[in-house]
């Protein structure tokens, strides 16, 4: 799961607990705790905003295109890099 992924979760959850709240606040009244919870609800949803900001929208993965063709073996030093699983050329094992 992404953050992205887990954003969107955590949006779902603090939407659908304001959703309970107003109908709790709507059947009860103003109720204080009522009033509270609202309260802290109204600060978890602005920080959740603030942190979507930070985190940005999700990018997109660059596809990288690696070509079929040979490597220009020039990368590779002048000769003395070692071979990989079979050693330098002319060296022997002890």
């Amino acid at each position: 799961m992404t953050i992205h992924d887990e954003l969107a979760n955590t949006r779902q959850a603090v939407l659908a607990l304001e959703k309970t709240l107003m109908a709790l606040r709507n059947r009860l009244g103003p109720h204080l705790d009522v009033l509270r919870l609202l309260d802290d609800l109204d600060r978890c949803s602005t920080d959740l905003r603030r942190l979507e900001q930070q985190v940005g929208a999700p990018r997109r993965q660059e596809l990288v295109v690696i070509p079929d063709g040979d490597y220009d073996h020039g990368l590779w030093g002048a000769g003395d890099v070692d071979h990989e699983g079979v050693g330098a050329p002319g060296r022997r094992a002890p």
